[in-house]
């Protein structure tokens, strides 16, 4: 590899972060269309927290040295719903599932990533960019790729820094706990983490500050972000400043969405030695 080759393969690298796949005009606009519908399903059947908890456990499973699992529509199958740690998802499936019968034309992939960007906006939360053209996979991830809620911070790190996110990723995401509640029959735990579980603010990072309450639950992989100095750096920001928090959160979720989709696809055609670049 000579050295022009090799500084356009770095140059490459950085650019990719701008390079999404290009769909048809017939699947945008289905997209839209489908935006719309899942805005009036979520506001009618007050689902955002589960819907958004698919989104979540469908991305979580990537591992970024296996380049395996992602946000890539597996969860739809029963072997991944299975997994413990999805308990209760097949609800969300079946909630959605007439509404992605109108649109044959969206990748499950895509749809239910569509549908956890809609679950934090109808509920007062940022707007988080969406890029369609994810293809579906029928390859289940093993399952223990999730976060445990009796993990520490050591755990966090292990399962976040394994799809490819970082210390502030980690605390703005789990600001999303900000909607819903704990299920004794799925996780062993019971009660929502704020007063209001289906409005997303930063109230999440309000309550963990003030400690233990009646009628509220903190998880012990809650608590972890204020026993580490770092997480607890971004918890008192985030209780301080929902404007920073919400920024924050898009940022992550929107990562979250996207783990190994992008920059596996176009790699190989963009770091090719015949691509050259020409910098002004």
């Amino acid at each position: 590899m000579n050295m022009q080759h090799s500084m356009s393969c770095e140059i490459f690298q950085r650019l990719m972060a701008l390079v999404y796949p290009q769909v048809s005009e017939e699947y945008r606009l289905a997209v839209e269309s489908c935006r719309r519908k899942l805005r009036g399903l979520i506001q009618e059947k007050h689902c955002a927290p589960l819907i958004l908890r698919l989104a979540w456990h469908s991305a979580g499973t990537y591992d970024a040295n296996t380049k395996t699992g992602g946000p890539l529509g597996t969860i739809r199958n029963k072997g991944e719903l299975s997994h413990a740690a999805n308990a209760g998802l097949d609800n969300a499936v079946k909630l959605l599932q007439p509404i992605k019968e109108q649109f044959p034309i969206l990748s499950y992939a895509d749809f239910y990533q569509l549908a956890g960007v809609v679950a934090v906006e109808v509920t007062g939360g940022p707007s988080v960019p969406f890029h369609p053209g994810r293809i579906d996979s029928d390859e289940i991830p093993e399952e223990g790729r999730l976060p445990d809620a009796t993990g520490g911070s050591d755990h966090l790190r292990t399962v976040f820094y394994r799809m490819g996110l970082e210390d502030k990723d980690i605390v703005a995401l789990s600001g999303g706990h900000t909607l819903g509640r704990c299920h004794k029959e799925r996780s062993g735990y019971e009660g929502p983490w704020t007063k209001t579980p289906l409005i997303f603010d930063n109230s999440y990072f309000k309550e963990l500050l003030i400690g233990e309450q009646e009628g509220l639950i903190q998880l012990p992989s809650d608590k972890a972000l204020l026993q580490d100095p770092i997480f607890s750096k971004y918890v008192h920001l985030y209780a301080k400043d929902e404007n920073a928090f919400f920024a924050d959160y898009a940022e992550a979720h929107l990562k979250l969405s996207e783990l190994g989709w992008r920059r596996g696809k176009w790699c190989a055609f963009l770091c090719s030695p015949c691509v050259t670049v020409k910098i002004t």
